[in-house]
């Protein structure tokens, strides 16, 4: 998991102030590839809240839609820390929330 946060750290920017924006959506484009290579995890791992990763989707839909791709990165960032983003209830929302932040259709 560290390779492919290696990705989109350097554009780990909540404030999305440091003028790497459109570097950071590229980023996202290749974590995106890397992501989907991985395989989910068949077992649940029970956390307090089931439904914690949900906050975290929200403010990447938001960022993505303010075109602030380096808060997108801090908030995937984030995200893969705190969250079990291998269970397949995660897995496959992150998926669904870059394809359709970076407008990628199916397939590619």
């Amino acid at each position: 998991m560290q390779k492919i946060l290696s990705i989109i750290s350097p554009y780990d920017d909540w404030f999305n102030d440091s003028g790497k924006n459109l570097e950071a959506k590229q980023s996202l484009y290749c974590f995106y590839k890397e992501f989907k290579k991985l395989i989910p995890e068949e077992k649940y791992r029970k956390k307090l809240y089931h439904s914690d990763y949900l906050n975290y989707l929200v403010k990447i839909k938001e960022a993505f839609m303010e075109k602030k791709y380096m808060r997108v990165c801090n908030e995937l960032i984030s995200l893969i820390h705190y969250e079990p983003c291998l269970q397949g209830r995660i897995y496959y929302n992150i998926i669904k929330v870059l394809e359709d932040g970076l407008e990628i259709r199916k397939g590619e």
